[in-house]
């Protein structure tokens, strides 16, 4: 019996302040989907690594170019990519030249036995290394994310505190039953400085191993990281769950106290054989999936908080 070939996307969880906006994600999301679908037949791989290419550099989300910006209005922006068949992984943090992360992690997943991660000042010198094209920092600013910048600092926002939809991610499972997974972020808004989230970190924003499926992670990092939550996911998996229990169980160890909504976060999953899960415990949280043939769901969705 064949695998059902899928691409799951998302656009990230947390609050928007507009329906504008909310279309604006779903167009994001529905036109990754189209650039994964397009190469899935290449692979898994090909498939999470167009599809989140897309989100970095064509739409309003929050990753490459366009992400948001940090306490002092710079562009820092992390990525993390990994190979279900091999295990091996790639991570990047701080990059401030290159607005496709996602391909510098991507590189680092082919390096060594295990994979690689690699944060400021090196993160900086690997699109020049990988022969990637470099920018300015402020060709990653645009208008949009300095005029957020300006209206959440002048409320005089904690660092760290002030977020709209986090990180961008796509899974893929294949025909031949590899799975792959990648993410981007430009991180928490008016982050402070040094500051790492989880979609970069092995185990906690992304996970891939063919023997059960992928996932992915959204929102407040450093819950997320605490909790190793897309490698949880995929261990409740291995034990028998469905994706959609999975990642109810993900999310519930993420706020495990009664109205705590500090680790709001959402997750996608695909498992070995093709079934799927969108699931978030933050306000908002757009997503999708597809598979060849034309059979797909985009969605945005709520939930009371």
């Amino acid at each position: 019996m064949g695998v059902a070939p899928v691409l799951v996307v998302h656009g990230g969880a947390g609050s928007l302040e507009s329906e504008e906006d909310r279309r604006l994600y779903l167009d994001g999301v529905r036109e990754a989907l189209d650039a994964g679908l397009a190469v899935l037949e290449q692979g898994a791989d090909a498939a999470v690594r167009a599809a989140v290419v897309h989100m970095e550099s064509h739409t309003i989300m929050n990753a490459g170019r366009g992400a948001a910006l940090d306490v002092q209005g710079r562009v820092r922006l992390d990525a993390g990519f990994m190979q279900g068949d091999s295990r091996r992984y790639g991570g990047v943090t701080g990059v401030t030249n290159h607005e496709n992360p996602v391909l510098l992690a991507e590189r680092l997943c082919a390096e060594g036995d295990f994979g690689r991660m690699v944060a400021p000042p090196g993160s900086d010198e690997l699109a020049t290394g990988y022969g990637l094209p470099t920018c300015d920092t402020e060709d990653l600013v645009t208008e949009r994310a300095s005029s957020m910048w300006r209206r959440r600092s002048d409320r005089d926002v904690a660092p760290g505190k002030a977020r709209y939809l986090d990180t961008v991610g796509a899974v893929a499972l294949d025909a031949r039953g590899r799975t792959a997974a990648a993410v981007s972020t430009g991180g928490m808004s008016l982050k402070r400085d040094g500051r790492v989230g989880d979609a970069p970190i092995v185990g906690a924003g992304f996970w891939a191993d063919d023997r059960h499926g992928a996932a992915v992670s959204t929102g407040v990092g450093e819950a997320i990281f605490r909790e190793g939550s897309a490698r949880r996911c995929i261990q409740l998996i291995a034990t028998g769950a469905t994706p959609a229990a999975a990642a109810s169980q993900a999310l519930a160890e993420l706020c495990d106290r009664p109205g705590d909504m500090r680790g709001a976060a959402g997750l996608i999953i695909v498992s070995r054989d093709g079934a799927v899960a969108l699931d978030h415990s933050s306000a908002e949280m757009s997503g999708g999936w597809a598979r060849p043939g034309g059979e797909s769901d985009v969605n945005h969705q709520w939930r009371d908080q």
